[in-house]
């Protein structure tokens, strides 16, 4: 059932089996498999059932690093969350990084791939893609640059193809594929406009008894309950954590110093590199329509080996004079010189007849690509979110970010996996790979979060 904290009393104590903080994926996805049960349940939402201004602006905070991250654009108080955010890329993780690494400091995990095994299927058929389907290899080597790097597909290649699946509009905003649900529950209860603002201990100082809620007219109340799940992402958790500080002065679960600690995100690096193939370009036909890619890294073994992260490759066709783009995105005038310097008339009309001839189901595949990557970043102290003096206005201390420059890991997989790039590719004689001068020089390191990853700071220990 939907509703609202100024619908309560003031002050009033609100009794359930199970209080979840925060209804966006993680949220939903733990409530979902609630509904309907004994159990008496409460999903506490901090802003609306659609986005609203004033409650958008409690997610504001400040930056102290180096790099910038957005803490209220990457982010939504709402009904839904980040669900309403998400582009609905899936993807598994490999039973390998859950292994400690002794080249990546406070790497490991004290669970196994097999652990979650049961639960990413149950999510997989939440979000409508099929779990399977991650592992069936009759899909490899049907997309349009897996085509056009066909010999990357063989035995003891460097790289490795990973299936990576979409989760539509219809699927991935959880809140709203379930919300009839919610709306007419009789055991659920979606509490808008609750944000929390302490979680209080039990007289032994061991557990969690209840959490004080309020809204920005002044309504408050508490919440009382045996469990109580916090889901409300890795910027807000730790927030939350961290000012619930009462009796531990560090905030609750913080005797080791971890919670806020170890940020993580995805950084993408656009314009690392360009390839030159020496095989012909060619026109590919592909289906266009599936709801799924496949992306390239290094093998796990070779990983290992180069002690580096995992990454994604991200190639991409040259776009030349005849590309709309080229006029679309400025770069007619930004590298007008080398458009010119690089065109080549023959490969322009083969390009022009492979297209014109079935829009939906041909793309032209020419000799010269642009590679771009994304990287996971491993956990690092230096990257922490702390509370600030500042507060919000609802008294709470607002999130001081500090998100460090990219390291000399990340910085090592990028070059080490653009030269294993390479050497497949010279190995093979089909191609060859010049690094750009953007990162030759630095600066291609040197950009704010693009992809809105957040991840880690509330682990508990190392």
């Amino acid at each position: 059932m939907f509703k609202d904290l100024k619908d309560f009393s003031s002050n009033s104590t609100l009794k359930y089996d199970i209080c979840i903080v925060g209804s966006g994926p993680a949220g939903i996805s733990v409530a979902k498999q609630l509904l309907d049960t004994d159990h008496r349940v409460a999903i506490l939402e901090s802003g609306g059932i659609d986005p609203e201004t004033e409650y958008q602006e409690l997610n504001e905070g400040k930056n102290s690093g180096p790099s910038f991250l957005s803490l209220d654009s990457s982010r939504l108080r709402c009904f839904g969350g980040a669900g309403k955010l998400w582009a609905g890329h899936c993807a598994p993780f490999k039973s390998d990084e859950f292994n400690k690494k002794p080249f990546i400091p406070l790497s490991g995990w004290p669970i196994s791939f097999s652990d979650l095994k049961t639960y990413y299927k149950q999510a997989a058929k939440m979000l409508g893609i099929s779990y399977e389907k991650f592992y069936d290899k009759s899909l490899l080597g049907n997309t349009f640059t897996e085509k056009s790097f066909k010999e990357f597909n063989r035995d003891n290649s460097f790289i490795s193809a990973n299936v990576l699946q979409y989760s539509n509009a219809d699927n991935r905003d959880l809140a709203e594929k379930y919300r009839m649900d919610f709306e007419s529950s009789i055991n659920t209860d979606v509490i808008f406009h609750s944000t929390v603002t302490q979680l209080n201990l039990t007289n032994n100082a061991k557990g969690v008894d209840s959490v004080s809620i309020a809204d920005l007219n002044n309504n408050k109340a508490i919440i009382k309950a045996k469990i109580f799940v916090l889901a409300c992402g890795a910027l807000e958790n730790p927030r939350i954590l961290l000012m619930s500080n009462k009796i531990y002065k560090k905030g609750l679960g913080n005797s080791s110093g971890f919670v806020g600690a170890c940020f993580m995100s995805h950084p993408g690096l656009g314009g690392i590199a360009q390839v030159h193939k020496t095989s012909p370009e060619e026109c590919i036909s592909y289906d266009k329509n599936n709801n799924y890619t496949v992306y390239f890294e290094m093998t796990s073994n070779e990983r290992y080996k180069q002690k580096v992260l995992r990454h994604a490759y991200g190639l991409t066709p040259y776009r030349d004079l005849l590309d709309k783009q080229t006029y679309t995105n400025g770069k007619v005038f930004s590298e007008g010189i080398k458009l010119f310097k690089n065109f080549n008339l023959i490969s322009s009309i083969k390009k022009f007849v492979c297209e014109i001839k079935d829009l939906k189901n041909q793309e032209y595949s020419p000799k010269n690509w642009n590679l771009g990557m994304s990287s996971e970043q491993p956990p690092r102290l230096s990257n922490n979110l702390k509370l600030h003096t500042i507060k919000d206005d609802l008294g709470m201390p607002k999130i001081n970010m500090h998100w460090d420059n990219i390291g000399k890991i990340e910085k090592d997989t990028v070059v080490k996996s653009v030269k294993i790039l390479a050497r497949e590719l010279g190995l093979l004689g089909t191609g060859k790979i010049k690094f750009t001068n953007t990162l030759l020089s630095g600066e291609a390191y040197k950009i704010d979060d693009p992809i809105n990853h957040h991840i880690g700071t509330t682990r508990m220990s190392d």
